[in-house]
Order: C-alpha cells, then sequence, then structure tokens
C-alpha cells in the first residue's frame, strides 16, 4: 500500500537548482545548512559537480564554500533547471534564443499534448501535424507558432475551446507561455 506522507521534494530531486540559488543567496555551506529534512551528502555532491561542469560555481577548498561564477549568477536569474538555463544563455550566442526559449519552458511543465486512452488515435491525428522529421524538440517550436496564431485570430473562450479540442491542456499552455514569458 502506499505511504501517507511521500518523501519530501528536497530528498527527491536533483539539488542543482537549491544549490545555485543557496549560493546566490549567500547562504554559507549547503551540507551545514539546518534543513527540515536534509538531503543526502552524495545528492549534494552531484548537485556541486553537475554546477562546476556548467561552470556555473568554483569550488573553494580552504574556505569548503562555493563562489558563484558570473555565469552562475546569470543562471540562478532564469526559473528554469540549471541546465536548461545554460541552454538558453548559449543559444544567445548562436541566434536561436527564441527556439531555446520555447523549447526550455516545453520542457519545464507536464507535456501540454494530452492523449486520452479512449482517443489515442484522434490525438495523435491532431498532435501529428506539429511534428518536424529532423527534430522532436521542433515540434514544440512549431505547436508554440500555431498556438501564438490562434491566440491572436480567436477569442479567450474560442482560443480555450480550440485546446480542448487540439487534445491540448489549456493550464499547461498557459503555464508554458509564463514560463517562457519569465525567460525574456
Amino acid at each position: 500500500s502506499r505511504p501517507e506522507f511521500t518523501d519530501p521534494e528536497i530528498l527527491r530531486t536533483n539539488l542543482a537548482s537549491v544549490i545555485l540559488q543557496m549560493t546566490a543567496l549567500g547562504l554559507g555551506d549547503i551540507a551545514a545548512f539546518p534543513f527540515v529534512e536534509a538531503p543526502d551528502k552524495r545528492n549534494i555532491q552531484d548537485g556541486v559537480r553537475l554546477l562546476e561542469e556548467l561552470g556555473a560555481i568554483t569550488t573553494d577548498e580552504q574556505a569548503s564554500a562555493y563562489k558563484l561564477t558570473p555565469l552562475g549568477r546569470q543562471l540562478s536569474q532564469l526559473p528554469v533547471d540549471p541546465r536548461l538555463a545554460r541552454m538558453v544563455l548559449e543559444a544567445q550566442k548562436h541566434g536561436c534564443v527564441r527556439e531555446a526559449m520555447i523549447i526550455t519552458s516545453a520542457l519545464s511543465i507536464q507535456d501540454p499534448r494530452e492523449r486520452p486512452m479512449d482517443k489515442q488515435q484522434a490525438s495523435d491525428e491532431k498532435h501529428r501535424r506539429f511534428h518536424d522529421k529532423e527534430s522532436d524538440f521542433l515540434a514544440f517550436v512549431n505547436l508554440w507558432n500555431y498556438l501564438g496564431e490562434q491566440q491572436k485570430a480567436l477569442s479567450s473562450n474560442a482560443f480555450r475551446r480550440l485546446c480542448r479540442t487540439d487534445y491540448l491542456n489549456y493550464l499547461r499552455v498557459r503555464e508554458w507561455q509564463d514560463i517562457y514569458t519569465q525567460l525574456r
């Protein structure tokens, strides 16, 4: 049977985002922080290692502390996982930041495309028009562009109905748009 309570999220998730924010706020040694439920030291080490690989922090061995790099400061200001934030910053150098922000936003939420058990074929058919043979990620860009056009052309209620008939979750679409806006 299922437990009455699930484990606290701090024990279940990648800690890179938490460590990045704590370092940006100057909260000191992560391992010594008085968490209500302290995360496993290995998870802290994994998060630190990831942030070092991303170039977000450097380790000051003598002070047993982490220092935010200029890149880390930029990453800490974006409302997504540091790996996805790094993708957005790198995309700026390559002239594809809009597409990277669309994809990053989509990967930060539950997929807005719905596939009900009793309507899988119909939903697959509706979603197929966004497919891109080169990349699954570009399907998100195609869907985003379609939604943008439809949202401009339709009233709010008509747009909600369109989402329903296209097997798209309206609330997840809104969340996707909100994250995209925050990345700008």
